[in-house]
């Protein structure tokens, strides 16, 4: 290890930090100097060993200093606005599989002009298949909220919560009982419960539903989003999924082992559609 004066941040201090496109409040836990290329990084020099605030220990990394952040006015207004453009693209990237669909229905000649529109959005470095009744309800989706101004009645039941500890249990007892990869479809299991938490509020919500957003905080402002939303705003997340992977630097395993765990979720999704997914949406008063 290096003396202080190398490293620009030290043990303990709040500062921000990129995991993937978003920038999140995180804390110093380590510092080391890599005189050889870090195996995750790939990169040399500085590196911090970080906690995410809010975050379970098992997401803390070492990440290379560029990834890290003072924490500040400037920064702050940073992260708020990256958190803005990207609830501008995952609108955007749910819209374009909307038109995906609705193309592959009668005009397929014209999808590609159609899909490469918005050319702002990051080509992804994974594509997980939603399945075809899947991509049904998304559309009816799109067009009750959008078209009809018909929302999803909230709170939901079963929850996002309860889907995906469905899924955790049906899961199990497929594999007898026991986890046979080394404990990593848990934690990708776990990491959809967190991603949704994280970005209902900013990526997942069209414009109009934003007020049912703000009543549902308020009136369950003790509950995590997870437990007041359900498998149509599940859905929306694992569309996103790939603008939300484009922005992390993982290796090409790591990619497959992520789309094949996400696949299987989502298939696990479609096989319970009729279970899960609300059958008549509401107006809500004004």
């Amino acid at each position: 290890m290096t003396q202080n004066k190398e490293f620009l941040y030290q043990q303990n201090e709040k500062i921000l930090c990129y995991h993937g496109p978003m920038i999140y409040e995180a804390k110093i836990l380590d510092f080391e100097y890599f005189e050889n290329k870090h195996p995750k990084s790939n990169l040399t020099g500085p590196h911090y060993l970080i906690h995410y605030k809010g975050w379970k220990n098992t997401w803390d990394e070492w990440v290379a200093e560029s990834r890290v952040l003072k924490f500040n006015e400037t920064n702050l207004t940073k992260q708020k606005q990256i958190e803005e453009s990207l609830n501008k693209k995952g609108r955007s990237t749910i819209k374009k599989t909307v038109q995906e669909t609705t193309i592959e229905k009668g005009k397929k000649r014209r999808r590609d002009t159609l899909l490469d529109k918005d050319e702002s959005i990051k080509k992804p470095k994974i594509y997980i298949p939603v399945p075809e009744p899947l991509r049904a309800i998304l559309v009816q989706d799109w067009e009750n909220v959008n078209k009809s101004s018909l929302f999803v009645p909230l709170p939901r039941k079963p929850t996002v919560s309860d889907i995906i500890e469905h899924y955790r249990i049906s899961r199990t007892k497929k594999k007898g009982g026991q986890e046979t990869d080394d404990g990593i479809a848990d934690e990708i299991i776990t990491g959809v419960l967190f991603y949704f938490n994280k970005c209902l509020g900013s990526r997942l919500l069209y414009q109009s539903e934003r007020k049912q957003y703000r009543e549902m905080r308020y009136k369950f402002e003790r509950l995590q989003n997870s437990q007041i939303y359900g498998a149509e705003h599940l859905l929306r997340l694992f569309v996103s999924f790939p603008q939300l992977i484009s922005g992390m630097n993982l290796a090409e395993d790591t990619l497959g082992i992520l789309k094949e765990h996400l696949t299987g979720f989502l298939n696990f999704l479609n096989d319970n559609r009729k279970e899960y997914f609300v059958d008549e949406y509401q107006k809500i008063k004004d």
